[in-house]
């Protein structure tokens, strides 16, 4: 998947001040292995876990920072020791300079095994180039400005006695993700139905048996609170999705089922909608192209994220002027998130309007050379 030239995306003024720049210093990459910790053990159909194993990437050339996230569950191939090592591999083969890490993610065989570390990688080097040019991310990437949006926040399988303590420690929102596919996701939708007026986005990680099951689901909530299910069946049973789209008049968000933008045709012959998370798609690059494509495709954009913490959640939020829905909670489900960035206030996210992606850090993290 060939990405744009750097000059396309920079304009040729950004890039001569980039050359004096890198000029002076050489660009260092550091690295930070960190796991996030879940407030409770997060449920999902892919089974149950504490954390994610996470590795912080910082850039630095020139006194100026770049940051980056690599967040990786259990069920996805690449690991955080693999990512290191790759990192180390990178470092290297320099001297690298901001100029030269920018014409590598440009190259489309550049980490493109190792969707994740290329996202974190390429997060950490357009939130120091937009630094450089004093300027935020969505800027950078020519993108309209990020306004407030309705904050979505997410409740995993568990115990429905579970559901109202978990929601009083959620921030005031107006729309709940319910994660489904197990034999007591009925008793838990009713609770939210029940204690909350928020609209419900249902969940099914491809854990769903059938069309009817999923359907049943779906009646239950009123239209008019309903905003759609995301991945119900396993990828391969697509055209399940696609019926039922018809039979529940909901929209049907693609999220395991989209991998690539080579995937996007596909999707849109059988889905409403689309989930676009960095650590699958590799970058802040190719979410917004994946976001673009489907909008031209008639399809609603939903931003997702992998559990990261406000670091990588932060950076996917400066797409949100491409979205319909945005998924960014990872930051309220953990307890030792270690960044500052995006917010909820009155219900609705805000992203940072600092320079670069916007995020600082809580405390110091401890970073050795890669």
């Amino acid at each position: 998947m060939a990405g744009p030239p750097v000059d396309a995306l920079l304009g040729t003024w950004v890039l001569s001040s980039l050359w004096i720049l890198s000029s002076l210093m050489p660009l260092t990459i550091s690295i930070c292995p960190y796991r996030l910790l879940f407030k409770h053990p997060f449920g999902t159909s892919h089974g149950l876990r504490d954390g994610t194993d996470a590795l912080f990437i910082r850039l630095e050339e020139d006194g100026v920072f770049g940051y980056g996230e690599v967040t990786l569950p259990p069920y996805v191939k690449e690991t955080v020791p693999g990512a290191m090592e790759r990192l180390r591999v990178l470092a290297d083969q320099g001297p690298w300079s901001t100029i030269k890490l920018g014409e590598a993610l440009a190259d489309h065989t550049f980490l493109d095994d190792m969707p994740a570390l290329r996202a974190g990688l390429q997060m950490a080097y357009i939130d120091h180039l937009a630094k450089n040019t004093y300027s935020p991310v969505y800027q950078v990437l020519k993108i309209s400005k990020p306004e407030c949006t309705l904050a979505v926040m997410t409740l995993g399988i568990g115990l429905p006695e579970e559901v109202l303590h978990k929601l009083q420690e959620l921030p005031g929102t107006g729309a709940i993700k319910l994660k489904v596919g197990d034999d007591r996701a009925p008793e838990r939708l009713e609770l939210v139905l029940e204690h909350t007026t928020a609209k419900v986005l249902l969940d099914g990680n491809q854990g769903m048996t059938s069309v009817p099951a999923a359907r049943a689901l779906v009646e239950r909530i009123p239209m008019e609170r309903l905003i759609g299910f995301e991945q119900p069946f396993e990828t391969g049973r697509d055209m399940d999705s696609a019926e039922l789209s018809r039979v529940a008049g909901v929209t049907v968000f693609a999220d395991e089922s989209l991998q690539t933008e080579e995937d996007m045709a596909q999707v849109a012959g059988s889905f409403g909608g689309v989930n676009i998370k960095l650590m699958k798609c590799g970058g802040l690059d190719r979410a917004k192209r994946l976001a673009e494509r489907a909008r031209e495709s008639g399809l609603k954009v939903m931003l997702g994220s992998m559990s990261e913490s406000s670091l990588g959640c932060t950076a996917m939020a400066q797409l949100a002027g491409l979205a319909d829905v945005v998924d960014l909670d990872g930051p309220w489900l953990l307890k030792n998130d270690p960044w500052k960035g995006i917010s909820v206030v009155d219900g609705r996210m805000r992203v940072p309007a600092d320079l670069g992606l916007g995020v600082s850090p809580l405390h110091d993290l401890t970073y050795s050379g890669a």
